[in-house]
């Protein structure tokens, strides 16, 4: 039997009772999660062919936002550990079906004290440095490779524009520094100093669960091979205490070297500086983007845009004094 949604005065077209009945399994209840999704989301509660009440996530796929089915059944046995995924379905709409993790990190995160989230920080860099140094032979497999590029220089620089005829308190200058920073560091023409290891794309706490005392991430759609500081620089997009950020930056090469990851200083810093203003600059637009859809009031995105600058700006200073350090 096939369900239909309406859906914002559309009607979409859904195969999930279907599909949980060829699973022989019982549909009880749906419900569709409101957001900025790249699909149709919904959380189900199930029975399943041992009669267990169980609860999942279901994720149909755009036409247009469909890689992460790939990475899925490319990365399946590599991904596996780190996904709590169910079902995979290639034919159209495609879908996955994956446990439900409940609450995401971020939630728990914003509210707990700094003691508790330098916890939950080093809980999810241990994982990632698992993933960063799994048997991976990065040439073996058909996948993109990480590379800076201007997409996100420009979508942030265009966001500013808009945020900026709307707002007094937004500044024209912020829009001078980032074309500053990409100019003056050469950003589109970098070319990663670190190993390349297989990376995530898109850490950030929203995407990243804990059950059972496990860290699990979703969306790996942005999957590529890239510097395991790729990663890191996208995780600390959440961040906004100075001294956690610089917990991160000398924890995680402690534990990459546990590893027998080991990487010279100089390389690992600059590629964290170098991706973490790309990153930045990115989740500045991203977060932009949530208070024009209105999912982030007022006070939220004068803090969030005010730290990301800051952040921008020290970057660069620090740059700065270390090219002028280096002999002529």
């Amino acid at each position: 039997m096939t369900v239909f949604h309406y859906i914002n005065g559309g009607r979409i077209l859904m195969h999930l009772e279907e599909r949980i009945n060829e699973k022989k399994w019982t549909l009880l209840n749906r419900k569709l999660i409101e957001g900025s999704h790249a699909g149709n989301i919904y959380r189900i509660e199930a029975l399943d062919d041992k009669k267990r009440k169980r609860n999942y996530i279901y994720k149909e796929f755009e036409r247009d936002r469909n890689n992460e089915i790939v990475i899925y059944e490319q990365l399946s046995n590599l991904i596996s550990p780190y996904s709590k995924l169910v079902e995979i379905w290639d034919s159209f709409p495609q879908a996955i079906l994956m446990h439900d993790l409940k609450s995401p990190l971020k939630n728990t995160f914003e509210k707990a004290s700094l003691k508790k989230k330098r916890k939950l920080i080093e809980h999810i860099l241990q994982r990632l440095s698992v993933l960063h140094t799994s048997r991976f032979d990065v040439e073996s497999e058909d996948l993109p490779k990480h590379q800076i590029t201007s997409e996100w220089q420009n979508w942030c620089i265009h966001q500013l524009k808009k945020l900026i005829t709307q707002q007094q308190w937004a500044k024209t200058e912020w829009i001078e520094t980032i074309e500053y920073a990409y100019d003056q560091l050469d950003l589109t023409n970098y070319k990663v100093k670190c190993p390349l290891v297989i990376t995530h794309g898109d850490p950030h706490l929203e995407n990243i669960f804990e059950s059972d005392d496990q860290i699990y991430f979703i969306d790996w759609e942005w999957t590529a091979v890239g510097s395991p500081l790729r990663d890191i620089t996208i995780l600390l997009q959440d961040v906004y205490e100075p001294e956690l950020i610089q917990f991160v930056i000398h924890s995680y090469h402690s534990l990459l070297e546990l590893r027998n990851l080991n990487i010279l200083e100089k390389d690992y810093r600059k590629d964290f500086d170098f991706l973490y203003i790309d990153h930045t600059t990115m989740m500045l637009a991203w977060e932009i983007e949530k208070y024009f859809q209105g999912y982030t009031n007022v006070k939220s995105i004068m803090r969030i845009a005010e730290f990301k600058m800051k952040e921008i700006k020290r970057i660069m200073k620090e740059e700065i004094i270390i090219e002028s350090k280096k002999p002529n």
